[in-house]
């Protein structure tokens, strides 16, 4: 028989989320975590963190958090300093005109003299709006030790803007208004699409929230109330009527109907639901009204267990990740060394203003905004694509260590075959036989349990005392105080309990028909059996033909008899098919794999694989379905789909291609930036342009993730 699992039905095999233990600050403005260390801002009297500090000047600037804050914000500064900004260009652009001018011409100088305070007004706007809160930022007490890239721009928009001052109070014409403002503007227009992609890319946070009903229909007393969602407590009753998004999760009382479950599952055929079913938050009832009973808190719901795995997910990193931030770190101290060592030299060479503006050159082209966003933008898009379907990643690390995945072995039973099998026949002594097998599979959480409970219609459930599971064999119990094993015949040997000639003919036969055969014995005698058929899944030869086809070793591991696994070999075209296996032996085999250098991801549902799951580099469970995830599966299917487990492989080599394509651009625009910027070739505007362009390139490509 396949490697018999078997739980006490206190608890199901899926678990609440393991998550790293690493704890990251979430963005106050945009709600991002911070992949850094944060900025910490005053906000309302209390210090806050900050993912960068367009963030915090949004928040600042409309007193409004989310994307609300960000689209008015926008509007608003960016407009505001963008106007202002234009005109100081324009102006600027007569006063680098009048150098040609007769400077014997009184009334030109004076009229040239008057510009330069019009265009030193109209900067100073701009300047006390958009770069005194960097200029805080950079020298704040909690931000002096953390060099960042508001400080490169800090250092260089200033040093420009007082410069020109100095120039408009002597007369002289080193005038760089349009510089300090434009490099300003430009970096906010920057950190606006930042923001913006960083909140896109929490989006479906978002979505999962809007499914939230916020009203709740209760019965109370015999009457219906309204109340809101927040109020339902365990224990009551909750009407759903038609079209209404299920407000709590609870067991159907009463209502028959279909339910659209494809914001939790993925999957769009509607679910017919009837009493004893189960309603999950952020589902909608397409037809029927429902009457159901609240069964746990509402941080146990489902929704909202699905928007704190979210966020506890998004807190992660991925080495990558972790790379780059530090070379970030050491990098911002290299620039200002470079931007030192152009200064100290330029200024040798061409004089003052010759060196200072190279050094802004250096110290804007430098600014490592594209690297900063490069990994995490993509990271946070492929964990959230993922989850839209029906996929949990439980961190950004897995996420990237599937990229590399070499082989993947799959569990038989209820994962290459159909979770539930179909009874063929069934043998009993007596009534009272099948009634002890029938209450010994209710504990279970076998598939072959749930199968024969679901097929038994006329069986009375029997207390069962000192219920035990037997790992890979099966099961046993008292029953009205007497010990009963159910299991394989193997099983039963270990009690020397033999099969007489009629039942083994009949075992021979199930064999030869591919079936599965579960004995009941009272350690003496063997008291009934079932036999089950089983069929293979319509999706599985698709999975396995895509995951060859983009070059990943399929294996399959079972408990079962050689002879199906040679059915399985020949439908599905896998030669490593390994038979009559116990859990031990699966590890064995995972093992054996991952000593010879490769990745190895298991795929399994079951109890007995759980330490297989453990073992492998990646474990991916399926069918959690609303109980979200399993404490030794990395990844966790919510649906069934084998289908899905090529597309997540796929998913995660294009985040990987993505973030490296990001990286390499990153060091590229830098390198190559920086080395135009210290010979003098680069204006200090033209190098905040490209930075600009740099970050919007980085985010146009991390994009591309969501359509693999």
């Amino acid at each position: 028989m396949e490697n018999i699992e078997i739980k006490p039905s206190i608890s199901c095999s899926c678990g609440p989320l393991s998550l790293s233990e690493e704890k990251n600050a979430e963005c106050y403005q945009c709600g991002i975590p911070i992949t850094g260390k944060p900025l910490k801002f005053e906000v309302d009297g209390k210090m806050e963190d900050f993912c960068c500090f367009g963030c915090y000047l949004i928040n600042r600037t409309t007193g409004l958090r989310g994307e609300e804050g960000t689209a008015l914000a926008f509007l608003g500064k960016f407009g505001f300093g963008y106007f202002l900004a234009m005109l100081v260009m324009m102006l600027s652009m007569y006063i680098y005109g009048s150098h040609f001018v007769d400077p014997n011409d009184r009334e030109m100088l004076l009229f040239t003299g008057f510009i330069k305070w019009v265009i030193l007004v109209l900067s100073t706007p701009v300047m006390i709006l958009l770069g005194i809160p960097i200029l805080k930022n950079s020298f704040s007490k909690e931000n002096l030790l953390n060099f960042n890239t508001d400080t490169l721009i800090a250092i260089g928009s200033f040093s420009a803007y007082f410069l020109s001052v100095y120039s408009v109070l002597t007369g002289k014409n080193a005038i760089y208004f349009e510089t300090a403002t434009m490099i300003l503007v430009l970096v906010t227009f920057g950190r606006y699409l930042e923001t913006s992609s960083r909140v896109k890319a929490s989006n479906f946070m978002k979505q999962l929230m809007d499914l939230t009903a916020k009203k709740a229909t209760v019965v109370r007393d015999g009457q219906e109330v309204e109340v809101p969602v927040e109020e339902v407590q365990v224990g009551d009753l909750v009407k759903i009527r038609p079209g209404e998004k299920v407000s709590a999760d609870g067991v159907i009382l009463e209502g028959i109907g279909n339910v659209d479950e494809s914001t939790l599952t993925g999957e769009i055929k509607p679910v017919l639901k009837k009493a004893k079913d189960y309603l999950y938050t952020g589902t909608t009832v397409l037809d029927g009204t429902f009457i159901i009973k609240v069964d746990k808190p509402q941080s146990q719901w489902t929704l909202n267990r699905f928007i704190e795995i979210m966020k506890q997910i998004r807190n992660t990193k991925a080495p990558i990740n972790r790379i780059t931030d530090r070379i970030a770190f050491y990098f911002l101290p290299i620039v200002f060394f470079l931007a030192i060592s152009s200064f100290v030299y330029w200024y040798i060479q061409s004089g003052f203003e010759k060196a200072l503006i190279v050094s802004l050159s250096v110290l804007l082209i430098s600014c490592p905004c594209a690297f900063s966003i490069g990994a995490p933008l993509a990271l946070w898009l492929g964990l959230g694509q993922a989850m839209k379907d029906g996929v949990i990643i439980k961190s950004a690390e897995i996420l990237e260590k599937l990229s590399t995945v070499k082989k993947v072995f799959f569990d038989k039973t209820g994962t290459i075959t159909e979770r539930f099998m179909k009874v063929s026949t069934t043998w009993f002594k007596n009534d009272m036989a099948k009634n002890i097998f029938y209450s010994l599979e209710k504990n279970s959480e076998h598939p072959l349990a749930k199968s024969f409970i679901k097929d038994c219609q006329d069986c009375k459930e029997l207390k069962v005392e000192d219920f035990k599971v037997h790992f890979g064999f099966g099961v046993s119990g008292k029953v009205e105080g007497k010990e009963y094993i159910l299991g394989s015949q193997e099983f039963l040997k270990q009690f020397n309990v033999e099969l007489d000639e009629e039942l083994k003919k009949m075992k021979e036969k199930a064999i030869e028909n591919g079936e599965i055969i579960t004995f009941l014995s009272d350690k003496s005698q063997v008291l009934g059996f079932v036999s089950f058929t089983q069929s293979i899944r319509p999706e599985a030869k698709v999975a396995i033909d895509a995951l060859k086809s983009i070059n990943i070793e399929v294996g399959i591991l079972t408990g079962d008899s050689q002879y199906f696994a040679n059915v399985l070999k020949k439908e599905l075209e896998i030669d490593d098919v390994r038979a009559n296996l116990l859990p031990e032996d699966k590890l064995k085999a995972i093992q054996e794999e991952k000593s010879k250098g490769k990745v190895v991801a298991m795929v399994g549902d079951g109890i007995n694989d759980a330490p297989a799951l453990t073992a492998a580099d990646i474990g991916i469970a399926m069918g959690c379905g609303t109980d979200l995830t399993r404490e030794s599966a990395s990844i966790s299917l919510i649906s069934d789909d084998l289908r899905k487990i090529p597309l997540i492989i796929i998913l995660s080599r294009k985040v990987k291609r993505v973030i490296y394509t990001n990286i390499f651009w990153a060091f590229i625009y830098n390198i190559i930036g920086m080395g135009l910027a210290i010979t003098g070739q680069l204006n200090p505007i033209f190098a905040a342009l490209a930075m600009v362009l740099s970050s919007v390139f980085v985010i146009g490509n991390s994009l591309r993730v969501k359509a693999y």
